[in-house]
């Protein structure tokens, strides 16, 4: 009965006197590096989809508009497929600020993400928008 107890004893104090040489023997740092200073792309705003509905081949064409407050500071903007899988899927990269897209099926519901990245290669957060229905001809 008195062995285990030692060795507890002997654990616990072998325990106390190493968290004793690790938290005194750290020494103090206090040169840190100069932060850098990065440009953040604001993210898109009214992101709109439309459809333009069947062409004459038969696909489905729709238009991608977005803006955003400063263009100045984004280098491009990358569109995503969003709500498939368990993180988006990057479909595009454009440095245009609207895009035409082409699909072989009616795409209704069908939702995409839009973010920025900026000159200095940070991205911003994503906007979402969802395809709306074809528009009816009468």
């Amino acid at each position: 009965m008195r062995a285990p107890r030692i060795i507890q004893k002997s654990i616990v104090l072998a325990t106390a006197v190493s968290m004793l040489f690790i938290l005194g023997g750290c020494p103090k740092h206090e040169n840190f590096p100069t932060q850098i200073q990065a440009i953040e792309a604001p993210a898109p705003t009214n992101f709109v989809i439309t459809s333009l509905g069947i062409n004459s081949s038969g696909t489905y064409d729709y238009d991608l508009n977005w803006t955003v407050s400063d263009p100045s500071k984004v280098d491009r903007y990358r569109l995503y497929l969003v709500g498939n899988g368990i993180v988006p899927e990057l479909v595009q990269e454009t440095t245009a600020n609207s895009l035409p897209i082409t699909l072989p099926f009616n795409a209704e519901g069908l939702q995409f993400g839009l973010s920025t990245v900026s000159t200095d290669l940070i991205e911003s957060s994503m906007t979402i928008a969802i395809i709306p229905s074809i528009p009816t001809t009468n």
